[in-house]
């Protein structure tokens, strides 16, 4: 039988990454519930890239390891939360309350962190190259190279790209 030179599936198809960035535009919008996350944490899921926890209760909660990449976490509150080695990376924490939370070897690198609240946190070894500090309160947080920071001094004069 030879060869037939017709066009099979003329409409090209979209790159499988702009089809996945769509998605996850989409996705942003729609809030997770804080149950349905610490639940699918508790069962091994940690890929939680882009979701919308924006005003969720997460107090407390374990969520080490977890990959938040990209989430929306608008005034979530995270204090004394377990965030050991959780990805934040171009998350968008503003005016979060991170109280005493743990972010030891977190990354934090490229987030916004205005106004966010980090008193007595533990940043030990987190990564916050890029970050927007504006506005955001380390007052006696444990800073990435081990230093206790004792006052409430403007984030803006905090240097963490080192």
């Amino acid at each position: 039988m030879p060869f037939s030179n017709r066009n099979i599936g003329s409409k090209p198809q979209e790159p499988h990454s702009a089809k996945k960035r769509d998605l996850l535009e989409k996705l942003k919008s729609v809030k997770m519930p804080a149950e349905r996350l610490l639940q699918q944490h508790i069962t091994g899921e940690r890929d939680f890239r882009g979701v919308n926890l924006s005003g969720a209760d997460l107090s407390g909660a374990d969520l080490s390891g977890a990959d938040l990449s990209g989430t929306i976490l608008h005034g979530t509150l995270l204090d004394k939360a377990n965030l050991t080695q959780v990805n934040f990376s171009q998350a968008d924490l503003t005016g979060a309350n991170l109280r005493r939370a743990d972010l030891v070897w977190a990354n934090l690198r490229g987030a916004n962190l205005q106004g966010a609240n980090f008193r007595g946190a533990d940043l030990s070894g987190a990564d916050l190259k890029g970050a927007n500090l504006t506005g955001a309160d380390f007052g006696g947080a444990i800073l990435p190279d081990g230093s206790v920071l004792l006052t409430s001094d403007p984030s803006s004069l905090l240097n963490f790209s080192s």
